[in-house]
């Protein structure tokens, strides 16, 4: 996939732009291998619109080095409120200082996962750069209302720090040049109704539609039941594990298979053993994403009962495939997804109501259709091509758009 993406950029490399910015991207959080594809989306799309990439981000991404300038701030995993709320204070003054050196030479400033970071985002508005946060998910309370329901014993001082992220988060908002939401849904979603003059739909997401195939007929595969994503509370996996036994009872042949890492995979092994689901659940780690449609076409419904999302790419690449999926309406999910049609909505996130929408779901008649409606919309909305040109104009001239 990475050879591909060169070649997606490469193709547009000599096309005639109005413009060429150069474009800093601030990261905030650790970009772990789950993290690693959106921005790889995100810098194929800007690449042959940028005169000079830099990208400020923490953790160890590498890829597209070779054209992109990459500025590492080291950050520590804390345990403690004070020491979070020390090491955010750090590592803002460590974001700012590289701004401050790059100030002649960054035109455009994305913050891609980093709305919290108020105090160098308005550091940078005073040197004149022009910053536009892309709102990638719901913010920090939806993620604090899962971790409560989780149930899960938490680390000190989490759901105050998640209070403080909301507060820093707004700030950003009403610092910001422009804001990127995936949908319109996102501004009523994320509360961002008085920014909307300042608000821009575009979203980041193509498919190499040679790798994600549609294949075979759904309604032909087992019941096979699917999770893609981080192991963590606002996705939703604790409530797709407590559903397991619900659909079980009505589907005994039923088995689930979830894909990906994550803080709960202990949790979860736990849950599946002391309820005797071990031969019934299998939990395969991490996988490169070049495996990921293989997975996929073993599935006949993917489960995203998330509870903060922006547009999951896990979401478009299972339509790509043929399988349908189930998934609770946040973020820009209920743009695309229409239920009945190309997929399927639950709107309580419940393990009982997903039980419920996934057993419905198996026994749903022409459930090939659904798949084949769900192929039709990715392959016409999802193309890069698409995405160049909207972007072409929010990089290159914000305030027409």
């Amino acid at each position: 996939m990475r050879r591909t993406q060169l070649k997606t950029r490469d193709a547009h490399k000599d096309t005639k732009r109005s413009c060429r910015p150069n474009v800093g991207i601030i990261t905030h959080v650790d970009i772990d291998r789950a993290a690693a594809r959106p921005l790889d989306n995100l810098l194929t799309i800007l690449d042959p619109l940028a005169n000079n990439l830099f990208l400020i981000t923490g953790g160890d991404y590498g890829n597209f080095a070779d054209r992109v300038q990459i500025i590492r701030t080291s950050e520590t995993r804390r345990t403690s409120l004070l020491s979070k709320v020390l090491e955010q204070v750090v590592v803002g003054v460590r974001i700012a200082n590289i701004i401050f050196k790059l100030r002649d030479q960054i035109d455009v400033l994305l913050f891609f996962n980093g709305a919290g970071l108020a105090a160098p985002l308005l550091f940078a508005r005073f040197l004149n750069i022009r910053c536009i946060i892309i709102v990638t998910y719901l913010g920090a309370a939806p993620v604090a209302r899962a971790i409560r329901e989780s149930g899960a014993e938490q680390e000190s001082g989490e759901l105050v720090r998640l209070r403080m992220l909301g507060v820093l988060e707004r700030l950003s908002y009403f610092f910001a040049n422009e804001l990127i939401v995936y949908s319109r849904s996102m501004v009523e979603e994320a509360e961002l109704r008085g920014y909307r003059k300042k608000t821009v739909v575009a979203h980041r997401h193509f498919l190499n539609f040679d790798e994600f195939r549609f294949e075979n007929n759904v309604e032909r595969r087992d019941n096979v039941v699917g999770y893609v994503g981080r192991l963590k509370e606002e996705k939703g996996i604790l409530t797709f594990v407590q559903a397991i036994p619900k659909v079980l009872e009505a589907h005994k042949d039923a088995t689930f298979l979830i894909v990906g890492e994550g803080v709960l995979e202990d949790r979860i092994r736990r849950y599946v053993h002391a309820n005797g689901l071990d031969s019934n659940v299998e939990l395969t780690g991490w996988i490169p994403h070049d495996e990921l449609p293989g997975y996929l076409h073993r599935m006949k419904l993917l489960a995203l009962p998330s509870y903060n999302e922006g547009l999951p790419n896990v979401m478009l690449e299972s339509m790509a495939c043929g399988t349908p999926v189930i998934a609770t309406p946040v973020g820009s999910i209920p743009d695309v997804l229409v239920d009945g049609e190309n997929g399927f909505l639950m709107y309580d996130n419940s393990p009982t109501a997903l039980a419920e929408s996934i057993i419905e779901a198996l026994q749903r008649p022409q459930l090939q259709r659904i798949a084949v409606n769900a192929r039709m919309l990715v392959e016409t909305e999802f193309r890069y091509e698409k995405l160049i040109k909207t972007w072409e104009r929010i990089i290159c001239d914000v305030n027409d758009v």
